[in-house]
């Protein structure tokens, strides 16, 4: 009976059309995602579309997404014989109850593997017609073999589908209800989503790869740090954590298919109502007794709709699934607001805007998830509960129908909304936060986040009128939403083309609302019209009646629509057009909307045409007069520069390329004997003709003038830069710069490969000596003065020392000079803030800040008076007698160092909680970094040739380091390198271009920020810090300001290997010149106790250990290790140690590769044993470096 009930189960299922449809978009999902590079489902930069990773990682995400198909076919399976009245006669048989239900069981879920194994076989056709049709090149295929396949639906797939299977045969057979199954797989889909950000931390990695019911933490916790090349060929290994995650989850499967299978009620009978013959027949009398006469009118027409509201309302909020709507969204929400962090896993205050945002990410896949299922339920209820004649029958306009549902629909979005605000609000007073602004939470998640959804909503509505059943609706809405999500890949980029899709309108404590909200209103304004046009189809299209197919419905529409109808439509079609031909007037003609199509054609024709002109001489600016005229409500600024100019190469200048900035609407170069030619719109710039050449060593003057500002509004790329309060720009966005720019060629190799292009040159090489005497960015060091006008609200900044201050008119205009050389890039900036003032050693020291975020303004203080401490011990003198940080809003989230003067963005430190004394000080650490690059950067830049991104930011890492090593000690580095490490690991993991060694990284800011901290701490722990930092002074005091010259990686290597070692050259050498690796595992450990009081424990240890070289794609070779590393011993946990006397034993031991045997005598027993604790080397899985005794 087994194999026949599977076969009959088989047999059932692919004969209906719900088999092909689903296999059909489990085809085409995976077909269009590895047809090209444009969509991917998984995968990573230079990994092959049929790599076994790639293939892994679609596997995984298709099959957390086949939860539904569970629900289709084999929950259907399940209660298909209670809804065909079927079961009592089947169970009245002789059968063998336990054989018929696994037997449709299996059958069902076969049914399911063989739909999801259409997927797999979309990758292998998609990347076969990729191939032909030249959408992929040969590059980015690799073999097609069968194990690639195989073993993720074997190791993922296969097992996931089971264990939910067996979940939803226990729901169906308790509920038996199909709404009630899809509401669990709802929940289930949403609980994992959630589940899965709140593990995504180092610390929760290992606990997460156990309890991921689909597995995708476990097999990410085993491929995290494969490089390209392993993704390529690698495949899963059932080991680890993978094959206890599958021993777990396929165990609970089995454990709730027994009993299912073995449970002995047959069937869960039903309560019988019974009612009084005569009191029936009394109720019948009544009814046939009544008499109604009614005349419809528009007054009749509105209380309807008021009746039929309150009803459709209480019917949809006093029901299960709104109950589980809102546990739901407690279940994403209390995570989100909870788990919350920042970098390095520290906290952050919960401030409006932060949990608005919160609210927003948690609830948006939720309330998609309401779209489908509540316009389905509300515009089909009627008609499956048998009721729809009866209902259809009454004197009700069709309006009032439509109207009521969709209030409905509204009222479910809205009461959501206003209880994410809700728990918010009472975590927000709960974490100690004073100032909450309610008015964001009703702009933000009403206006901005709630009314887009309900524009939507009106459209699922009509997709549900037009559609001949429920889930053809669902379909139809679910393949939309899809396909609005990858449209913009293919050139639908505006968002005029995506129903309610607005410009971003992000919130900023700093500068409110901004500009933004202009864009949105007319936005809105827009999709209002597409909604008015929706809603008057979808009531005039209404079904009323039986039999009414889709056509009769059609041919009615216009009697449907009535007078005040047409005019309905009229009116929403006159707005959308009236206002997106004001959206486009803005957005194409006022300003320029460019494609990302349209962007690579300008490109590639700006590299053939001009790249000719690469080395091309250009001036180099040596003395910098700015005046420049902030108007801050208009958001302008006009601003004229004197630059004093000199030829520094060996051949005369001609002509150089003049390049226009961003959001300039007037503009002007001008220098003697020169003229600007005609302006090249296309490619933004135009040439600078000198009519005398302009010899080598000559000095000329150039002035410039711009006047920036947006005109109207933008679709996308906002300017946030130049805003109401908060402005920060820099010299090289406001004013022109000058020759051939790197930033408008192609930067996408498989782009470029489509378009015949070279492979692109990243930097130039360091062996090429004649970029030796070009900075790598800012061109030279000058001297500087500006004056700088803005409104007198507002202070207006510039690097440098306030001269002079005076009013005018609302005015105020500053004037700064600066009394030391800097480098050529300096930053504009204006805004309304609180500050603080201290002087140390002479040191003007300011912070500026919004008042609402005053938490670490003591310890940015402090860690600037720790850094000017240390770096000007340790590296030489501070060359200004000025430090200020200011905040700045969110729109971009960084900190930036310029002379004396460091931007600071209020997403940053500026909101992290500090008061876990646990947790890494991120306002401290970065303040330091910022303060380091006083020194490194701006004191000593790097020639522009490739590594030279090491000499400000790895040394400024390292100098951070050091203050917070000072100030927190030795011992609680370990946490804060352990993320530098993973953070290394993982980025070399997506490089898109090829990993390159330490001293010829190109902006890799994984290999000179990252692993540039392990590294140095390892330098550190070998020559010691006296030493390392001597070396590093007499470096900084040989070109500190030089102009001539500048450094090199070659040159910082040298220095490094002065009086060093024949070891300690090798080690400089295998962490600069090549990619090192290492794989540290304490194996085993073996504890003998003393047997008498007063002698020592013995303690031996087993340390296997390799060293590796690896290429840029990460192919890795083997090479012979033979080196002093840490070995140590605890009485406490490491990460969890706050001070060193945890610390019973440490010291360097000989470790070569292989099986090392090492034995300690210590007094105290240990708790914790490990081999490099502290990370000062670059192990692969430093996670086995640790082992609990």
């Amino acid at each position: 009976m087994l194999f026949n009930m599977m076969k009959s189960e088989l047999r059932f299922f692919v004969r209906q059309p719900s088999f092909y449809v689903t296999a059909l978009i489990m085809f085409l999902l995976t077909f269009f995602a590895s047809i090209s590079d444009t969509v991917q489902i998984g995968g990573a930069a230079n990994v092959n579309v049929n790599s076994p990773f790639a293939i892994m990682q679609i596997v995984g995400i298709m099959s957390v997404f086949s939860i539904f198909l569970v629900v289709n076919f084999v929950g259907s399976s399940v209660i298909r014989d209670e809804q065909n009245k079927f079961s009592e006669l089947v169970l009245s048989k002789p059968i063998n109850i336990v054989q018929y239900r696994l037997g449709r069981f299996l059958g069902a879920y076969l049914v399911t593997m063989l739909v999801f194994s259409m997927c797999l076989l979309g990758v292998w056709v998609g990347s076969g017609v990729g191939l032909i049709m030249q959408w992929l090149g040969p590059e980015m295929l690799g073999p097609n073999k069968l194990a690639y396949y195989l073993i993720p639906l074997g190791f993922l797939a296969a097992p996931n589908l089971f264990f939910m299977a067996s979940l939803f045969v226990m729901v169906a057979q308790r509920f038996r209800s199909m709404a009630s199954m899809y509401l669990v797989a709802v929940a289930l889909l949403v609980g994992y989503i959630v589940s899965r950000g709140l593990f995504t931390d180092i610390e929760y990695r290992a606990l997460a790869a156990y309890l991921d019911m689909f597995a995708m933490s476990a097999i990410s916790t085993q491929s995290e740090y494969w490089t390209i090349a392993e993704r390529n060929i690698a495949t899963l290994s059932l080991s680890g954590e993978l094959l206890y995650n599958r021993m777990i989850w396929l165990g609970l499967a089995a454990l709730s298919l027994l009993a299912v299978v073995f449970n002995q009620s047959h069937y869960l009978p039903q309560k019988q109502k019974t009612s009084s013959k005569a009191k029936d027949a009394g109720s019948q009398s009544a009814a046939l007794a009544n008499r109604i006469t009614f005349k419809g009118n528009m007054n009749n027409s509105w209380a309807q709709f008021l009746s039929r509201t309150g009803f459709e309302v209480k019917q949809v909020i006093f029901s299960y699934s709104f109950l589980v709507l809102l546990l739901l969204s407690l279940a994403m929400l209390i995570p989100s607001l909870v788990s919350s962090t920042g970098r390095y896993g520290s906290d952050v205050w919960p401030v409006t805007f932060r949990v608005v945002e919160m609210v927003q990410g948690s609830f948006e896949l939720l309330i998609i998830i309401v779209l489908v299922y509540y316009c389905a339920e509300l515009v089909w209820h009627d008609r499956e509960a048998k009721m729809s004649e009866i209902v259809d029958s009454y004197p009700v306009a069709n309006w009032v129908f439509w109207g009521s549902k969709y209030f409905a629909l509204v009222c479910v979005i809205m009461l959501l909304c206003g209880f994410g605000a809700l728990i918010t609000i009472v975590y927000q007073l709960f974490s100690g936060i004073d100032n909450i602004y309610l008015s964001q939470y009703l702009v933000r998640l009403g206006y901005l986040f709630a009314l887009p959804f309900a524009i939507l909503g009106s459209f699922a509505f009509l997709l549900q009128v037009v559609s001949p059943s429920k889930y053809m609706g669902m379909g139809l809405f679910v393949l939309y939403f899809i396909a609005s999500q990858v449209m913009a890949s293919y050139g639908f980029e505006h968002n005029m083309w995506r129903i309610s899709d607005t410009p971003s309108a992000p919130y900023s404590d700093i500068n409110g609302y901004g500009h933004f909200l202009t864009a949105v209103h007319w936005y809105n304004l827009y999709w209002f019209g597409f909604a008015v046009v929706f809603a008057a189809l979808s009531y005039s299209l209404w079904p009323r009646g039986a039999g009414q197919t889709l056509k009769t419905r059609l041919r009615q529409a216009g009697y449907n629509l009535g007078a005040i109808g047409k005019t309905a439509v009229a009116s929403g079609v006159v707005i959308a057009i009236a206002s997106g031909s004001y959206i486009y007037y803005n957005t194409n003609i006022l300003n320029q909307f460019i494609t990302q199509s349209e962007y690579e054609d300008r490109a590639e024709q700006y590299e053939r045409q001009f790249a000719q002109y690469k080395d091309a001489p250009i001036p180099t600016p040596l003395d910098v007069q700015l005046n420049a005229e902030i108007y801050p409500k208009t958001r302008r600024i006009e601003a004229t520069v004197k630059l004093k100019v000199e030829n520094k190469s060996d051949q005369a200048i001609t002509r150089f390329l003049v390049n226009k900035p961003d959001y300039t609407i007037e503009w002007d170069v001008f220098m003697p004997g020169a003229t600007l030619e005609e302006y090249d719109e296309y490619f933004g710039h135009a040439w600078l003709t000198l009519s005398e050449p302009m010899q080598p060593n000559e000095q000329r003057e150039i002035t410039m003038s711009v006047v920036r500002q947006t005109l109207g509004f933008v679709d996308q790329n906002s300017d946030t830069m130049l805003v109401h309060n908060g402005t920060f720009i820099d010299n090289s966005e406001l004013f022109p710069t000058f020759g051939y720019s790197i930033q408008k060629q192609l930067i996408d190799k498989n782009e470029r490969r489509k378009r015949g292009l070279a492979p692109i040159k990243l930097a130039n090489k360091i062996e090429e000596s004649q970029y030796h005497d070009e900075p790598l960015f800012a061109e030279n060091f000058v001297t500087f003065a500006a004056t700088v006008t803005t409104d007198a609200s507002q202070v207006a900044m510039v690097p440098g020392y306030l001269k002079s201050k005076s009013s005018h008119n609302g005015r105020t205009t500053y004037q700064y000079e600066m009394d030391a050389p800097m480098l050529h890039f300096y930053n504009i900036m204006s805004m309304d803030l609180e500050v603080k003032r201290e002087e140390y050693k002479g040191i003007a020291l300011e912070v500026y800040y919004h008042k609402d975020h005053a938490w670490n303004i003591d310890d940015m203080m402090q860690s600037i008076k720790d850094s000017i401490d240390y770096f000007s011990n340790a590296f030489g003198p501070y060359q200004h007698k000025q430090m200020r940080i200011i905040e700045f809003p969110r729109y971009r989230s960084f900190a930036q160092s310029f002379a004396n003067t460091v931007p600071y963005s209020e997403s940053m430190g500026f909101i992290t909680d500090t008061r876990n004394a646990d947790n890494i000080n991120v306002p401290y650490y970065v303040t330091a970094h910022e303060l380091a690059h006083q020194w490194w950067a701006h004191q000593v830049i790097g020639a522009n040739v490739e590594g030279s991104n090491i000499l400000s930011e790895m040394l400024s890492q390292y100098a951070a380091i050091m203050v917070m090593k000072q100030k927190y000690g030795e011992h609680n580095l370990r946490k804060f390198l352990k993320y530098e490490l993973d953070h290394y690991l993982r980025g070399r993991t997506t490089e898109t271009h090829e990993e390159r060694e330490l001293a010829r990284t190109v902006n890799q800011s994984y290999i000179h920020y990252r692993k540039g901290s392990v590294v140095m701490l390892a330098l550190h722990d070998m020559l010691g810090e006296a030493r390392l930092n001597k070396l590093l002074s007499r470096f900084i005091a040989d070109y500190r300001f030089r102009t001539d010259s500048f450094p090199t990686t070659l040159d910082f290597i040298s220095y490094l290997k002065t009086d060093a070692t024949e070891q300690e050259q090798v080690f400089i050498d295998d962490q600069f010149n090549a990619i090192t690796l290492y794989e540290l595992k304490l194996a085993e450990v073996e504890v003998q106790e003393a047997m008498q009081e007063g002698e020592l424990h013995t303690v031996t240890l087993t340390v296997e250990a390799a060293k590796k070289h690896a290429d840029g794609q990460g192919n890795e070779e083997e090479v012979p290790l033979e080196q002093q590393i840490d070995i140590a011993l605890f009485s406490a946990d490491p990460d969890t140690i706050q001070e060193g006397n945890a610390l019973l034993y440490l010291q360097k031991h000989r470790i070569v590769s292989g099986a090392n045997t090492i034995e300690l005598k210590v007094k105290d027993l240990p708790k914790f044993a490990g081999v490099d604790p502290f990370v000062k080397l670059i192990d692969k899985k430093a996670a086995d470096n640790i082992k609990s005794l």
